[in-house]
């Protein structure tokens, strides 16, 4: 039998991946105690596939947090509701609390979040996964070693929003080289038209250079065009990382769950890949490790934590909030147009600010929501938070 019981809010796609992580930890240590979820459909499916019985489902995740007092809290709503369900978790003093990336949609509220779960001694996770990738913690060891040399800088690139997929090459440049605090960030966007994504509104395309105590800087492109690229440039060598996935033929089907973006095992599956240059090395060397599904390894993580048995997890909440510090100080640089120096003072969404001010003017009105694919029912576009 499980010793410790997990409670899930909100029981959409990234749930799922989610759930597979906890309920692949060796030995099953933690089951999938309740579940809950305002739609009554989504918490069907997934109570019925992940066998949580008709009595631990709950539509008010309030009430599921009162009657269940579970041990592990995870949080997998959209962005705009992580703190509220976070400070409400954290009230009820469970053991530790995941909550999905990005960690908050300001600083403000990712500083609510620490100082509550600081208040009722609750640890607190930010669930970035690729840190956890077999191969790219052993691109870690290498740096280290000084395979590449001294790092002098990071360059991430990816298509889509800052906040949902660069914060994620944000959070692994800061991992690669052990956690360095940023000084300062120098930041630009560009917004022509008035999407939102998850119901916040969202750039067309950003790019930013921030500046680390250790002397090297992360330079941070998003576009539409943009392809998921991580380089570590070294004084020796550079390092390049990427990601895979199985062919979707070969991954586990999420049916018959809705499932409008594919299967969501792909994030389980994924496989993360790594080959550096050094001037040691004769042309470009694979780095070669044992895949583990980076779910597994970070709940493993997490339930180590709670044990006593590690004092720092790779994906402890200390570290998101230091990539909601970059991704908001890189607001502020293009609001106020000038570099920002850390620790950075405003609190709100600098982004969201420049929108409801028209500091932003769009060049083709009509606002649309970028993942209306997948909202269910009627609706096009989530309520604005």
């Amino acid at each position: 039998m499980a010793r410790y019981r997990t409670a899930i809010i909100a029981c959409g796609m990234i749930a799922r991946v989610h759930a597979r992580g906890w309920l692949g930890v060796p030995g099953r240590p933690t089951g999938i105690a309740a579940i809950a979820d305002t739609d009554a459909g989504a918490l069907r499916e997934f109570g019925e596939f992940f066998a949580v019985s008709g009595d631990h489902r709950y539509a008010d995740y309030r009430e599921m947090l009162d009657r269940e007092r579970p041990d592990f809290v995870d949080v997998c709503s959209w962005h705009a509701l992580h703190a509220e369900m976070v400070i409400a978790a954290a009230a009820r003093r469970p053991k530790a609390i995941v909550c999905q990336k990005p960690m908050a949609v300001d600083l403000g509220e990712a500083d609510r979040m620490l100082t509550a779960c600081e208040r009722n001694g609750v640890k607190l996770l930010i669930a970035y996964q690729r840190p956890h990738h077999a191969a790219w913690l052993r691109a870690r060891e290498l740096i280290r070693a000084g395979a590449i040399g001294r790092v002098a800088q990071v360059a991430v690139e990816q298509g889509g929003n800052l906040l949902n997929v660069n914060s994620h090459n944000i959070r692994l440049a800061l991992f690669l080289m052990d956690e360095p605090a940023v000084e300062w960030v120098l930041g630009a966007v560009e917004r022509t038209t008035d999407h939102v994504e998850r119901g916040l509104p969202a750039e067309d395309a950003c790019l930013g250079i921030a500046g680390c105590d250790n002397g090297a800087t992360i330079l941070i492109h998003g576009s539409p065009s943009a392809a998921q690229t991580l380089r570590v440039m070294g004084t020796d060598g550079i390092l390049e990382l990427g990601t895979e996935t199985p062919p979707e033929a070969e991954l586990p089907s999420d049916a018959p769950m809705y499932m409008p973006e594919g299967p969501s095992a792909r994030y389980n599956r994924e496989i993360g890949t790594a080959r550096y240059l050094g001037a040691a090395t004769a042309g470009w060397q694979t780095v070669e490790a044992s895949w583990h599904d980076p779910w597994v390894h970070q709940y493993q993580e997490a339930i180590a934590w709670v044990e006593g048995r590690i004092k720092r997890p790779i994906s402890g909440a200390g570290r998101g909030r230091a990539v909601q510090e970059v991704m908001m100080a890189l607001f502020e640089s293009a609001r106020k147009r000038r570099r920002i120096d850390l620790p950075l003072k405003t609190l709100v969404n600098p982004l969201r600010l420049m929108v409801e001010r028209g500091d932003l003017p769009v060049e083709w009105p009509g606002r649309y929501e970028r993942r209306s694919r997948i909202v269910r029912g009627e609706a096009m576009a989530w309520p604005d938070p």
